[in-house]
């Protein structure tokens, strides 16, 4: 009979030792983000729509940076299985150049047609107005932060977990520093609002870059990667790279641009839904650490395991991470009502606001059980194992087929109710859930992605 959860003591041990790191740097990433919401929320909805909207360029870059890495992570964890470290020097390269091109990229959107960006969201002048003067800052930094982030994110399929807290606990500290100076005007600079919480962000990301790339050249001492490394010219592994990192980073920039049609969907509903969502993304990245964390570690242990030829052992293990995934459901959901009203409280909005607020809250305590199965089957089992185009296909079918095409119709079209929209575009989380949750437990999912041709 098939063990629903392993009685594998060091699978536990390495799943704790991996993924509360993690949380504790989802936890400083939260801490900035909400410092961000709730200092730019005491200037009114207005500034705090602004913010939001304009921060969803820089999503969609996060999700194409997470893409390249988590990707790249799928072949790094199974190379690092069977200790093959110059293969992992090639992978590191090809990330790192297309890293580049994607934050210059981006960059330029930001700088040059941030106005045309923030009116794909709003309607509003005063909302596309302030997002514009924000975008133009936090647009210079992006090519910084995806650098620094997915170099933190890959040292996590070595192990090498604790840096991602350095960078993390850093960048807290200085966001919310130069926060309270520059939106405020505190110790005599001048009061700056919108624009100063843009350029606080733009400081600390370059703190971020700096001691991300000192670790990564300087300190780290497992894979060795040096700056040599990023001038090699027979690679040898792209087609590989291709086959199996590209499918991610497509997934997470698909994924990423279904989310700003959905931002899009509820920035034409109204200044006021913009902001009850802002504040319920916040609530969500709270109640999201642990989930997200256990995620991530999975993929780690699965891909490290798939690389030492441990097939049947990552089968059991992929099991017993889908019904941990369920218990992690069930507690977030509990998290998420005790902490609905400490929340909102937090925030200098109108009524009709934290009525909206309120409303989507309880929709969100229902999805957020299904957002725990769907992130550490999609997220870590299956990629982690390395079946990536069927996570692609679960994390981009429903949301363009289902969630965004209905969001539109019922939420512009038919002016439905702002909780019964907010479920509509959620919805895609519970059907990428069922057909996942079958795919892990036939056990077709297990692809050693470093098997595919002998790298020279």
């Amino acid at each position: 009979m098939t063990r629903i959860l392993t009685k594998d003591r060091k699978f536990y041990r390495q799943l704790l030792t991996i993924a509360v790191p993690i949380a504790l740097q989802n936890l400083l990433n939260f801490s900035v983000s909400m410092a961000d919401t709730v200092m730019l929320g005491m200037l009114g909805e207005v500034h705090l729509s602004a913010a939001s909207l304009a921060n969803q360029l820089g999503f969609i870059y996060g999700l194409f940076t997470f893409g390249v890495a988590g990707g790249s992570n799928v072949m790094i964890a199974q190379f690092w299985g069977k200790g093959d470290i110059k293969s992992i020097h090639k992978v590191i390269t090809i990330m790192y150049r297309v890293l580049f091109v994607g934050g210059i990229f981006f960059t330029v959107l930001a700088l040059a047609f941030n106005r045309q960006v923030l009116g794909i969201f709003s309607t509003d002048p005063a909302v596309i107005e302030n997002g514009a003067k924000f975008l133009r800052w936090v647009g210079a930094s992006y090519l910084l932060m995806g650098l620094a982030s997915t170099t933190v994110i890959m040292l996590r399929s070595v192990g090498s977990v604790k840096v991602a807290l350095v960078v993390s606990m850093s960048s807290l500290i200085t966001n919310i520093f130069f926060n309270w100076v520059l939106i405020f005007g505190n110790l005599g600079a001048p009061r700056m609002e919108i624009e100063g919480a843009a350029i606080a962000t733009c400081i600390a990301r370059v703190v971020e870059f700096t001691i991300a790339m000192i670790y990564m050249f300087k300190v780290e001492k497992k894979i060795r990667y040096k700056i040599r490394h990023l001038f090699m010219r027979k690679i040898g592994i792209i087609r590989e790279f291709v086959k199996n990192a590209v499918p991610v980073a497509v997934n997470e920039l698909i994924w990423g641009m279904g989310s700003a049609m959905i931002a899009v969907i509820i920035g034409r509903m109204g200044t006021e839904f913009t902001a009850a969502n802002s504040i319920c993304g916040v609530l969500s990245q709270l109640v999201t650490i642990t989930i997200f964390g256990a995620g991530n570690a999975a993929a780690v242990i699965i891909g490290n395991t798939v690389g030492g030829g441990e097939y049947d052992k990552a089968q059991e293990y992929g099991r017993s991470l889908t019904f941990i995934s369920i218990g992690l459901g069930l507690v977030s959901c509990g998290v998420v009502h005790l902490l609905k009203y400490p929340m909102m409280s937090l925030y200098n909005v109108s009524e009709t606001v934290l009525l909206y607020t309120g409303q989507i809250i309880n929709v969100y305590s229902v999805i957020v059980i299904f957002q725990a199965l769907s992130a550490m089957s999609i997220v870590g089992v299956l990629r982690g194992g390395g079946d990536t185009r069927f996570a692609l296909l679960m994390d981009v079918v429903f949301m363009w087929l289902i969630s965004i095409p209905l969001g539109f119709l019922t939420g512009l079209g038919l002016g439905w109710s702002v909780p019964v929209v907010y479920f509509i575009i959620k919805c895609d989380e519970i059907f990428k859930t069922f057909f996942s949750f079958f795919r892990i437990m036939s056990g077709e999912w297990v692809n050693d992605v470093t098997k595919v041709r002998q790298v020279q």
